[in-house]
Parts: structure tokens; sequence; C-alpha cells
């Protein structure tokens, strides 16, 4: 797989903060009490508030770039795998106030022979969603390639969503798993990075 973060990930077009203070441009103990010396703090303020670093996309590529999708630098990458038939990329999404969730999105390929291999693998995977404690099936989200369940990790109710395709001897799983607690406006944004990633995953480059 091939990333295109820095370190301690490469990453493409990652904005970073424009040099440094130097002692010369410290502010004085004592600032000017006219509404001249005040209008020059305000304008150091600004400038120091657009040097800030800008949050950007991290692309990333599976399987010698058959897959390809983007995340937001704050979700930061997990585990990777990166040779070899089976390659898998895990991101972390920091959940808010809750210190045993540990929401996440996996996007997974494998080279497989044909259907019948991709067929093994979503049946494996089907299979390992079963054996999670507490495992409650919900509805699919439209087609026999997605699952959607409910299931315990750390005494934290978690939402799954997993999405599988298949593409030239590639099987692909998308895997995407979130506290069912989480607040409403957090759920949304995981909810649409997933959409997001999944749709890219499953784009033909």
């Amino acid at each position: 797989m091939n990333r295109t973060r820095s370190t301690p990930f490469q990453r493409k077009g990652r904005a970073r903060g424009a040099g440094r203070c130097n002692s010369d441009s410290r502010i004085p103990l004592n600032p000017p009490s006219s509404r001249r010396g005040k209008t020059a703090y305000v304008l150091l303020a600004v400038g120091a508030l657009a040097l800030a670093p800008a949050a950007l996309a991290a692309d990333y590529s599976l399987a010698n770039g058959a897959v390809k999708f983007s995340a937001p630098d704050g979700w930061p990458m997990l585990m990777e795998k990166l040779d070899g038939p089976r390659q898998f990329v895990a991101l972390q999404v920091k959940t808010p106030g809750d210190t045993n969730a540990l929401a996440r999105i996996t996007v997974t390929t494998e080279q497989v022979d044909g259907i019948a291999g991709f067929q093994k693998f979503l049946d494996d995977g089907t299979a390992r969603a079963r054996k999670l404690p507490g495992y409650v099936a919900a509805n699919t989200l439209g087609n026999s390639s997605s699952l959607r369940y409910t299931a315990t990790e750390n005494r934290e109710k978690n939402a799954y969503t997993e999405t599988y395709a298949y593409r030239s001897n590639l099987a692909i799983q998308i895997r995407c798993i979130r506290p069912v607690a989480a607040p409403p406006d957090w759920r949304a944004t995981f909810d649409a990075g997933c959409r997001s990633i999944v749709s890219a995953a499953e784009k033909t480059p």
C-alpha cells in the first residue's frame, strides 16, 4: 500500500504552520494602552491563527492502488498490513468522553480465486461477526454483500456496518464500528465518513 502521509505517516498536501516566532517578535510585558497599540496586538493574534495548520485528508491505497480512499487527519492509523495477498488499514475515530469505546474503520483487501473465493471471504467475515459477544443482526443495507449488527466490546454496545465488494479477483471489506450511545452529531459525522470511505473503496481507479 502506498500512503501519502508525513511522519509517522506520509501525508499528501497537509498544511503546516509557517515558521516559528523568534525572540525579536515577542509581545512586550507592558503593552501600550493606546488604541494603536491595542490594534497591533489584535493583528498579531489574527496572524497567529492564520498560521495554525489546516485539517486536511490523508490518502491511502491498498492492493497496488486498486483500492483508494481518504480520511481526515484527525482519524489516526491504528494498524496496517502492507504486504501479501491480504492487506488492511485500520483508522481510529476519537469518541468524545468515552474511554471504553474504540470507534474505528478498517479497510481490508484480499486476493481471491474468482467469485467462489469472494464468497468464502464474505462467509468468513459473517461467521466472525456472529461469534462476537452480544451479536444481534439488524437490517442489511439493501444488498446481500452488506451486513449491519450490534455487539459488545469492552462493556460497550457498538454498532457495526460491514460492506463487501468484489473486483477482478480482489475481495474488499469496509468495517465501521462505533458506540451506539455516542452523541447524535458525532454519530452523523462518523456515519458520513464511513459512507464516504465505502464509496471510494468500491470505485474502480
